[in-house]
């Protein structure tokens, strides 16, 4: 609940890492007004798609309990169909503008610096959790769940809220931004974890 607050007062340069990486604190350094800037032009992007999401669904029965499974596998299939025709030329980089990666990638490192966390560490880690067949993600393509679901909550305490249709999920070195109902990858953040590995 506090995440929020935190990125707030990080990005006004009001707070810093306290603690030792053992003690479960998460603070983040602090950031330049370029930083808090470029989180407001994500945050802004944000709620265009969503808004662009919201037009795409219009029509769209609504998600409900159905006696029949299929129903709304259908339901979520034809949402993320509508939202790919909504936005036919999404593209890496949309919401993650250059301005928001660069803020982003400082979140990242920060709180793995915080927390003692090599990144090559964690992404190893995912990597070994995955299903046989995940399919690596693509922008407007859906998002194979068996990448996985977990996601590092230290990290989710710090990053930007998302409204709750939307999540962050770590898939080898890049930050996945994805539409849950719709199973939808709305935009990628190459490289978020700087964690190249041979």
């Amino acid at each position: 609940m506090h995440g929020p607050l935190i990125v707030v007062l990080w990005l006004a340069g009001l707070i810093t890492f306290a603690g030792s990486p053992d003690d479960g604190l998460c603070v983040p350094q602090p950031s330049s007004t370029c930083d808090a800037a470029a989180i407001g032009e994500f945050t802004a992007r944000v709620h265009e798609y969503l808004r662009v999401r919201q037009g795409a669904a219009r029509g769209l029965p609504l998600e409900r309990p159905f006696d029949d499974p299929a129903v709304p596998l259908a339901l979520r299939k034809a949402l993320r169909q509508a939202i790919r025709d909504a936005r036919p030329g999404a593209r890496v980089g949309d919401l993650f503008t250059p301005g928001a990666a660069a803020a982003f990638r400082h979140i990242v490192a920060a709180t793995a610096a915080a927390h003692g966390v090599d990144p090559k560490d964690l992404v190893r880690e995912l990597r070994a959790e995955r299903e046989p067949g995940a399919k690596h993600p693509s922008v407007n393509r859906r998002y194979d769940w068996r990448l996985g679901a977990w996601m590092w909550p230290a990290l989710l305490h710090v990053l930007p809220s998302l409204p709750e249709d939307l999540q962050y999920r770590i898939v080898d070195n890049d930050l996945v931004l994805v539409d849950l109902q719709a199973s939808l990858v709305v935009d990628i953040l190459e490289d978020a974890m700087t964690a190249d590995e041979d």
